[in-house]
């Protein structure tokens, strides 16, 4: 049988996962280093080569069709609000952070006392990815509350930048400025 590995070469071996560096070869057994340091000696046959897989371009299947439902799913199925200054505001140059951050709050407890109004269940805030000032203080404001769960909505690209807000119309009440 003849030796293609050499001293150093990066391996795999067969029905074992991880990367592998040849360190000896003694006539059909390889002595390999696993990415954790422990060698182990294998039998040549159990060797293979790693080879990089050359990728010019990626189709992907029936894309139009997954961008129509990804479409039709984040439509608003329920209300929601996006907290996003620059839609509340025409211009925050002169605010400070605080008046800005009041302002938020203020918007989140009118457009959740016009849920209660309208008896919605259900609806969407977004609240950014940022640092997570607004989110903590929505959720504290909705735990303090009787009849409010608050729960993550994956809505950008799998982070977490918007939350869903459920409600026991029955138990909820407005809230007050």
């Amino acid at each position: 049988m003849m030796n293609t590995f050499e001293i150093g070469e990066n391996v795999s071996l067969l029905n074992e996962t991880g990367s592998f560096i040849v360190r000896k070869i003694l006539g059909n057994k390889v002595l390999v280093e696993d990415e954790f340091g422990f060698d182990q000696l294998i039998d040549l046959h159990f060797l293979v080569k790693k080879r990089p897989i050359k990728v010019d371009k990626i189709i992907v299947k029936d894309f139009a069709i997954i961008c129509a439902a990804k479409k039709r799913s984040t439509t608003n199925a329920f209300p929601e609000i996006d907290l996003h200054l620059e839609n509340l505001i025409s211009d925050d140059s002169k605010m400070s952070a605080h008046e800005k951050f009041t302002v938020q709050i203020n918007r989140f407890k009118q457009f959740t006392n016009e849920m209660i109004r309208r008896k919605v269940s259900k609806f969407r805030v977004i609240h950014g990815r940022g640092e997570g000032k607004l989110k903590t203080e929505i959720n504290f404001l909705i735990e303090s509350r009787v009849g409010f769960i608050m729960h993550d909505d994956n809505y950008f690209q799998g982070k977490v930048g918007a939350s869903i807000i459920e409600m026991q119309i029955t138990k909820v009440s407005p809230f007050e400025f």
